[in-house]
């Protein structure tokens, strides 16, 4: 027998599977999906069997599979398409998208390890080969080659490594290490054989008879600890009835539960609104059709939403289905946890990053076994092993996060529809503000859709009033808040309500300025201004991590006049603070979310009144249900906006309308105040309106003048090199390479400067394709990509569909 491998290696253009020989030993574990050790270029690296075929292959030489990983994790013949789909359709490798699926610590991984031979080699060496050499020899003279990059902290690591590789200092060797995480075990107790407990003479033992009579009454394995509390003993007498053949020691597999220590709290039933009601009627034509269906579920914030998805999957529950629930944020997954929790209990099961390595593995394999049925997450949930799976929802579906932006760059709403086809299920993508692409797609009858128009209880939406910041400046007013914002915060704390502060930057101000002579402290690998972050009075760079301390003058002029300007959130709260002093205040950013737990940690307390205010970012913009908040104030409207990308307007009027349906969602009405120096903006007005079509039939016309999407494909071709002509030049040929094979004339942007023109130490220039059927734009793509020299696809970027231009 044969199989086609798909091998983990990263080399640019390899895409394509490599077949292999199995061994007969191997037979019954070489199946589709199971992760096996393949020799590949004079080494052992794991791959995955993508199939399986009898007849003999028109090769001269082929390689048996050296072994079957069996505690890998497998792929499923489902993932296996989808992860083909990924692949063809944003023109990644197939490895790439492999790697997606597979949660990395289940993952069997090829190490490189460094190894310390000559020291005396590098007596003519350089300061980096030297400090190499030093921190391995600190490590012993052996480490695994991420770790020793990490530990020596020098420019070009990979080439001063090769450099000593060539002096015969060091030599580099690959070891298969297996998947790090494995199932969690405790000790528990077990009767040995329930025959024997009546002849069994404990009365002069009653420590003895009551872990009999617990065990007894449990029918099975007790964990130890649990045990010695529930019957207030010690180790000894367990350890008795064990020497008696009264009981036996055995191992009790525990679930490492990501939410333990949040309780789950009842469902409550809910009278569902004539427009739910219709809705949900929509979804289960839909599902009953016995046909993959899309549905845009189009409500307003506040509109219960969640409440129709909930019932939507019950009826999918009820059928002896399975679903996966998407939603754009980390932040939301305890919020809407406690909700999915509380309808379908222990048939949930959560996926995101931010789980631990033994927390992600048990979840998946209480997926994988069928134990959970319903699955929750962001984007990376879509490659949940779900099986009959017959509803995707995803909610929040013009998020930009359902991109990824690294390799594969895929969009989960296109692959949710992609799997949903594939495997015969229906998907719901929800919104308030929903893609031009989706909502252009319901228009034409391309989707169904189902609307919810009003608000649950039929609570008023908040009242919206847009503040000119140029009035304020030209007043003299130069403060964070205006006198508006100012007045209305004062009147909700006053009543014991809360607010929301909405700024589209973390930080403490975005950037340092000098008032003398206009210098701006900007990163020396990127091209873009340093953040300033005032509790740690550094200079930080959002983009490749480079950090300094904040000069007190002028590094450019010597001036003592370099002053933050801008506005981030530790600078709002710091000023809510100093004009609020008895307000309490919670920041809620990148910077105070990174804990593991913090997310849910600060929206609890939120939720429990614990605090008058919440500053925060767009993590605070969607999706959150505070019943208090009856104000939401968004400190400047204009940031998104004047982002060189065709989809800034789009970007705009979705975060205004977001962050404004977080108010008002309880029985008092709430306010928005937005602050902004364009208050002209078609954009803001309609978000001031909170009016979608009127945004919408203006900025559809502009996409139709222009041919943006949705009436083209987009491909975003980005070069990166350390020297910018480089990086211009193999834009150049790989534009004409593509002009050349395209049967007809396309429209192409570029190449040009890309708006970030340096990133991390890189040149970037970029080129804009546009076509109204990319399918076949793609295979050219990926044919001209993959018959370059291998020294040219290094720092070439194929981004199909990208959200970002920048």
């Amino acid at each position: 027998m044969f199989a086609d491998v798909i091998v983990d290696v990263d080399a640019p253009g390899l895409s394509h599977a490599f077949t292999y020989r199995v061994p007969n030993e191997l037979l019954d574990a070489a199946v589709p999906g199971a992760c096996v050790a393949v020799p590949f270029a004079g080494r052992e690296l794991v791959g995955y069997i993508l199939k399986t075929f009898t007849e003999a292959p028109d090769l001269k030489k082929i390689k048996d599979i050296s072994s079957v990983i069996e505690d890998a994790c497998a792929l499923t013949p489902e993932l296996i398409n989808l992860a083909a789909w990924v692949s063809g359709h944003y023109a990644a490798p197939l490895s790439h998208s492999v790697r997606a699926i597979i949660p990395e610590a289940m993952s069997a991984i090829v190490c490189q390890v460094v190894h310390l031979t000559a020291p005396a080699n590098v007596s003519q060496a350089s300061p980096a080969q030297i400090k190499l050499v030093r921190v391995l020899e600190e490590m012993g003279g052996r480490a695994d080659q991420g770790i020793l990059k990490a530990r020596c902290g020098i420019d070009k690591f990979a080439v001063t490594l090769r450099q000593l590789k060539n002096r015969g200092a060091v030599n580099i060797t690959r070891t298969l290490e297996m998947p790090k995480v494995r199932p969690l075990t405790v000790q528990g107790l077990q009767i040995t054989d329930p025959d024997d407990i009546p002849d069994a003479d404990l009365s002069r033992a009653p420590k003895q008879a009551a872990i009999l009579k617990e065990l007894a009454k449990s029918g099975g394995a007790v964990r130890r600890s649990d045990l010695l509390a529930k019957t207030g003993s010690s180790s000894s007498p367990a350890r008795t009835l064990v020497e008696k053949g009264l009981a036996e020691m055995v191992q009790i597999r525990v679930r490492r539960k990501p939410f333990k220590d949040r309780p789950v709290e009842a469902y409550k039933e809910f009278t569902l609104t004539r427009n739910q009601e219709d809705a949900l009627a929509v979804i289960r034509e839909g599902l009953e059709s016995g046909a993959p269906q899309t549905t845009l579920l189009w409500g307003v914030t506040g509109s219960g939403k969640t409440e129709v998805y909930l019932r939507s999957i019950a009826h999918v529950l009820s059928a002896g289905g399975c679903a996966i629930s998407l939603c754009p944020e980390i932040s939301l997954t305890a919020h809407l946890m406690d909700a999915y929790r509380a309808r379908f209990g222990e048939s949930v099961a959560i996926l995101h990053s931010k789980l631990s390595a033994g927390e992600r593995y048990d979840e998946w394999r209480r997926i994988e076994s069928g134990d959970a049925r319903v699955v929750l997450g962001p984007r990376s949930a879509i490659f949940a092993p779900v099986r009959n799976l017959k509803l995707v929802i995803v909610d929040e579906e013009h998020e930009p996060s359902y991109k990824q932006d690294h390799s594969p760059r895929y969009n989960a709403r296109l692959a949710a529809e992609e799997r949903a086809r594939a495997e015969g299920a229906s998907v719901v993508l929800g919104s308030a503000t929903p893609s031009l692409e989706t909502f252009y797609r319901a228009s034409q009858k391309e989707i169904r859709l189902a609307v919810l128009d009003s608000r649950v209880d039929d609570r008023p939406m908040p009242r919206v009033q847009v503040v000119d910041l140029r009035e304020e400046w030209a007043q003299g007013r130069k403060n964070i808040f205006s006198r508006e914002l100012h007045t209305a915060i004062e009147d909700r704390l006053s009543k014991g309500e809360q607010t929301i502060l909405f700024v589209n930057r973390r930080g403490y101000s975005s950037f340092l300025l000098c008032r003398t002579c206009g210098y701006t402290p900007r990163c020396e690998n990127c091209d873009v201004s340093l953040s300033y972050h005032a509790i740690t009075r550094t200079l930080c760079c959002h983009h490749c991590n480079e950090s300094h301390p904040a000069p007190d003058t002028c590094p450019s002029c010597g001036g003592p006049h370099i002053r933050r300007f801008g506005t981030g959130t530790e600078r709002v709260e710091e000023e809510v603070q100093k004009l609020f002093p008895d307000a309490s205040v919670i920041r809620m950013d990148s910077d105070t979310t990174s804990r593991k737990g913090s997310h849910a940690r600060l929206l609890d307390q939120f939720r429990e009144g614990r605090a008058n205010i919440l500053v925060g970012t767009q993590m605070v913009a969607k999706g959150l249900d505070f019943p208090n908040v009856t104000l939401v104030g968004v400190i400047s409207a204009d940031t998104a906006l004047n982002l060189p990308d065709f989809r800034a307007a789009e970007r705009t009027f979705q975060l205004l309308t977001q962050v404004s349906g977080r108010a008002g969602r309880g029985t008092i009405p709430g306010d928005v105040i937005v602050q902004t120096f364009s208050p002209e903006n078609f954009a803001i007005c309609a978000a001031a309106k909170q009016d979608y079509m009127e945004f919408y039939n203006q900025e559809i016309a502009n996409r139709r003048e222009l041919f943006y999407p949705p009436f083209s494909r987009l491909i975003n071709v980005i070069s990166a090199d350390p020297v910018g002509e480089y990086a211009r030049d193999r834009l150049a040929a790989f534009a004409k390479s593509v002009r050349e094979k395209a049967s007809g004339p396309l429209k192409m942007l570029g190449p040009s400067p890309a708006p970030i023109t340096r990133l991390k130490g890189l040149y970037r220039w970029h080129l804009l394709i546009k076509d109204d059927e990319s399918f076949t734009l793609r295979e050219i793509i990926r044919d001209v990509y993959e018959g370059m020299p291998p020294q040219s696809r290094t720092g070439l970027i194929i981004d199909v569909d990208p959200i970002s231009m920048l």
